[in-house]
């Protein structure tokens, strides 16, 4: 089945369902889209929701912050990436006629998620627009598709900013920011 055949048929699902997930997608495989995809990384830590997980921050004497579980030896190395990345975020958007795009966008982290907020921005040669993603728990991959009718026919972007308001909290209270994947596509 071709990419655009299946987000028409995902399209249909989407609105009747709400739901429709796929398999990776090549950058380029459908139309003119393509897909970027970004690192994410702690910004910081909520002390409250690692307590309710069974963690606990604690803070290295450089004065960095990480996360163990409660009751570790003092000598506890941190959990997997304290510095680096924490995961890695996408947007995916494709034209599909009708003045219409099909928006894929996500995360994949290291550890279950307790909450988000995310916001793709979508420009168009009529102006800008946000889609909000917000939501509860999950586990550590979240991805959402939708259509978004209703668009200027011309060039899409797609942005996930990286200024803070799009991220995830995990069960070991680290709050990961996304690193701001983008995508670009033909409206028409």
């Amino acid at each position: 089945m071709s990419m655009r055949r299946f987000f028409a048929v995902c399209s249909t699902i989407v609105a009747a369902a709400g739901l429709c997930v796929a398999g990776a997608v090549p950058a380029g495989a459908a139309g003119s889209a393509r897909v970027v995809e970004g690192e994410m990384h702690i910004g910081r830590f909520d002390a409250a929701v690692a307590e309710a997980h069974g963690y606990e921050i604690r803070t290295s004497p450089d004065g960095t912050q990480y996360s163990v579980r409660k009751g570790a030896p003092a000598d506890a190395v941190p959990m997997n990436e304290v510095d680096g990345t924490c995961g890695r975020s996408w947007v995916w958007e494709d034209g599909i006629g009708n003045a219409s795009v099909v928006l894929r966008t996500g995360f994949h982290v290291r550890r279950d998620v307790v909450a988000r907020s995310w916001r793709v921005q979508l420009n168009d040669d009529g102006g800008t627009s946000t889609q909000q993603f917000s939501g509860g728990s999950s586990g550590p991959y979240w991805e959402e598709i939708r259509v978004v009718p209703g668009l200027t026919r011309g060039t899409g972007y797609a942005v996930v900013r990286s200024n803070g308001s799009n991220f995830a909290i995990l069960t070991d209270g680290a709050v990961c920011f996304s690193g701001g994947p983008s995508a670009k596509t033909t409206i028409y």
